[in-house]
């Protein structure tokens, strides 16, 4: 079993810190849990990053699963 690449790969807020990609499906902002600055994720250059890093860890786990394998998210 894989565990998902929303739990695993890592995006780069504003402030310079990293979260967890798959904390960040269905935000539109996000407040770090280290310095508390909030980045807003709708805005440019975050929005394209965000989804890109999205379509990628999406490809990830779909490419897993035609491989006959399950793909689990830790949350």
């Amino acid at each position: 079993m894989a565990i998902s690449m929303l739990d695993q790969m890592l995006f780069k807020l504003s402030c310079g810190h990293k979260v967890v990609l798959g904390r960040l499906v269905g935000k539109n902002d996000w407040t770090c849990d280290q310095c508390r600055q909030t980045t807003d994720l709708s805005s440019s250059p975050y929005n394209a990053a965000f989804d890109q890093d999205l379509e990628t860890a999406n490809l990830i786990d779909s490419l897993e699963k035609a491989r006959g394998n399950k793909v689990r998210r830790l949350a």
